[in-house]
């Protein structure tokens, strides 16, 4: 899934999650926003783990975990 498509998830789950969960989506957002992708030099880039492989392994636990 794309990086879009990952943050359409988390804000519709958020939505209906309770309110004092709420900041536990929140926090996933944040996390997920720090692991957007960069491209450049023929590929896809973790902004935050600087590797040259995205999904990164913080964003596919993250996609993991929300199938």
């Amino acid at each position: 899934m794309t990086h879009d498509e990952l943050l359409a998830k988390i804000n519709a789950a958020g939505a209906y999650a309770l309110q004092a969960d709420s900041y536990g989506w929140v926090a996933l957002r944040a996390v997920v926003e720090l692991h957007k992708p960069i491209f450049e030099e023929g590929g896809r880039w973790c902004n935050c783990c600087k590797v040259k492989l995205y999904p990164c392994p913080t964003i596919q636990a993250i996609e993991k975990a929300l199938l």
